[in-house]
């Protein structure tokens, strides 16, 4: 049974929530459902990628070069939403992540005497997908999403532990549904030695340089400036290392203060959202991650899925990808000098790395794949009300 699906997506920034949603509808259009997307936040990335793969993808916000910064920014958004539902009349409005729950929430309600002001909606199914363990909301916003999110049908997580977080603030139990992220498959066409080459000149750095890189939103949740301490220990005996950050976030002027505190401040890069962030961490030696904010990572598949070396932290938001010296190399939480023990012992034994590189590539690709995550969608869109 194919559907007319509306999905609802803050951003389009490839390393986000977004590569999750482009692996879930490019499936679905290949299937025959009719696939759109509303993009609430900046028009910072081309959707050349999505078009290509026949999905319909339209820019809501009027401020195209900032993101969702103000309470004005998110009701002219919210408008422009509920006047493209009315348009595009989809069977099913999928919020997906984050602020884009929360303005999908506001457009679809039918509020005490709104009819007087506004044109009721055509009947439609409202699901959401959550990837990320969110903080804590203040009270009144609490509130607001507590009544609202009643008319949600199935809220999507990847994750057991996104799944508790979200009934101990308020969601129905059975309305919770785990469908697990897919591995995002890499571009054949980017090689490692030239993405690799490309990133050192931009760096201006010499090819005897060993990169260590992590994906993350510039936040204190991400853990950023444990890597950035790690960095500080690791260029104390190895001058030829360095590491990349890519994201951005309220916490760059604090991190760059951070780092220029350190030794390694020369080694530290940030490199915000640029344009074809696959072709970096592409191009990078190892893979930091330091966080348990997205359990059951897909930056951390799409990494090991490159054929990248691995250094995560070890819990149970990372355990079923994460095996010790099988797919990748645990660390404790907050345990900086365990990345750079480990990063140094991957610099030194070079056939080791490629071998545990290797083994956590065929274990993302093998448990994994896309057409379980396409399944556990299908089956949900399929369901009677």
């Amino acid at each position: 049974m194919s559907h007319r699906i509306l999905f609802t997506i803050e951003s389009l920034f490839p390393l986000g929530e977004a590569q999750q949603l482009k692996l879930l509808a490019s499936s679905l259009v290949q299937q025959g459902y009719d696939i759109h997307v509303a993009v609430l936040g900046e028009y910072a990335f081309e959707p050349i990628q999505w078009t290509t793969d026949c999905i319909t993808v339209y820019f809501l916000n009027s401020d195209d070069k900032t993101p969702l910064h103000t309470m004005r920014d998110g009701l002219y958004v919210v408008r422009a939403l509920r006047k493209l539902i009315h348009e595009v009349s989809p069977d099913i409005v999928h919020s997906w992540c984050g602020h884009a729950e929360l303005l999908t929430l506001l457009a679809t309600e039918d509020f005490p005497l709104s009819h007087a002001l506004r044109k009721p909606l055509n009947p439609f199914r409202l699901l959401g997908t959550e990837l990320y363990l969110q903080p804590e909301k203040r009270f009144t916003r609490q509130a607001v999403e507590h009544r609202m999110n009643r008319r949600v049908e199935q809220m999507i997580v990847p994750h057991e532990s996104v799944k508790t977080h979200l009934v101990e603030n308020g969601y129905r139990e059975a309305r919770v549904a785990v469908v697990p992220n897919a591995v995002s498959w890499p571009d054949p066409a980017i090689d490692h030695a030239g993405a690799r080459s490309r990133l050192l000149s931009r760096l201006g750095l010499p090819n005897t340089t060993y990169l260590a890189g992590a994906v993350a939103p510039l936040i204190h949740r991400s853990r950023l400036k444990d890597l950035i301490w790690a960095t500080d220990l690791l260029t104390c005996i190895r001058e030829d290392f360095h590491f990349v950050i890519i994201g951005t976030g309220p916490q760059l002027p604090r991190l760059k203060r951070f780092a220029a505190l350190t030794e390694a401040k020369a080694h530290i890069h940030f490199l915000g959202h640029p344009a074809s962030p696959e072709t970096i961490v592409a191009g990078l030696d190892f893979y930091w991650h330091s966080h348990f904010r997205d359990p059951l990572s897909g930056n951390l598949l799409a990494a090991m899925a490159n054929g990248i070396p691995v250094i995560s932290v070890y819990g149970e938001e990372t355990k079923e990808i994460i095996r010790h010296q099988e797919t990748a190399f645990a660390v404790n939480f907050g345990a900086r000098d365990e990345f750079a023990r480990w990063t140094k012992f991957l610099i030194e034994k070079p056939e080791q790395g490629q071998k545990l590189a290797q083994q956590g590539q065929a274990f993302v690709q093998r448990h994994f794949g896309t057409k379980t995550m396409v399944d556990g969608y299908q089956a949900i869109y399929d369901l009677a009300n």
